[in-house]
């Protein structure tokens, strides 16, 4: 198995050892191509399917997870597999990847990437934006059993895919984040309450205690 560098992903795409439809040379890397945002997601905190393509980019809010659809389509001949990772820009910003991280020999159809924003501000990611790459390595015999599982052609994010997200109970991590931070801030002003109490109800008793003194030595 050696991984494939610039030119021999070129000249793969002419063997059509690897097929990627919506290709972009300047997505390609000097071993690896960089996939880009497509025309489907759906966040954990919406449960809808969005389209980036009408607003120009995706907002991942803080805490939430993300399906998303790359703008390519691949398909990889039994003698190629791929290695799925995060592009570092978005790595550094505290985006993290959940997809499998392989596309198996045999595999065509867009790839569907999971995505948690593991930082306390939204990550946006443009439409068309190279958010994810590719790594792919060839191997000197085919594979015996391409790929043929329930992902094989798949058009984009599917119901299952939805449903899982639509129908899920509870609170995302991100409502969490920001309940823990509603939470923080009530106990801060509690906190804040209860100081200015035990200033205060000292302070109440001692005069009240030196009105009655004043009123007893009046008498």
């Amino acid at each position: 198995m050696v991984l494939m560098y610039a030119d021999r992903i070129q000249t793969a795409r002419d063997d059509q050892l690897i097929t990627i439809e919506g290709y972009s040379d300047e997505a390609l890397q000097p071993a690896s191509y960089n996939f880009r945002l497509g025309d489907e997601a759906i966040t954990s905190s919406k449960r809808e399917m969005v389209d980036p393509s009408r607003r120009g980019l995706l907002v991942i809010p803080a805490g939430d997870f993300a399906l998303v659809k790359t703008f390519e389509r691949v398909a990889l001949s039994t003698r190629v597999a791929g290695h799925i990772g995060l592009r570092s820009h978005y790595a550094k910003r505290g985006l993290d990847i959940l997809a499998g991280p392989q596309i198996d020999p045999g595999f065509e159809g867009y790839l569907v990437v999971g995505l948690t924003n593991l930082s306390p501000r939204d990550i946006t990611i443009g439409y068309k934006a190279e958010f994810c790459t590719v790594e792919f390595y060839e191997f000197n015999d085919p594979v015996s059993t391409p790929y043929s599982r329930e992902y094989q052609g798949q058009s984009g994010i599917t119901g299952p895919d939805l449903e899982a997200l639509v129908e899920s109970q509870g609170m995302t991590f991100g409502e969490v984040i920001r309940s823990l931070g509603a939470l923080s801030a009530s106990v801060n002003d509690l906190s804040r309450w209860v100081k200015v109490m035990a200033w205060a109800v000292p302070l109440v008793v001692t005069i009240g205690f030196v009105v009655i003194g004043i009123v007893v030595s009046v008498k």
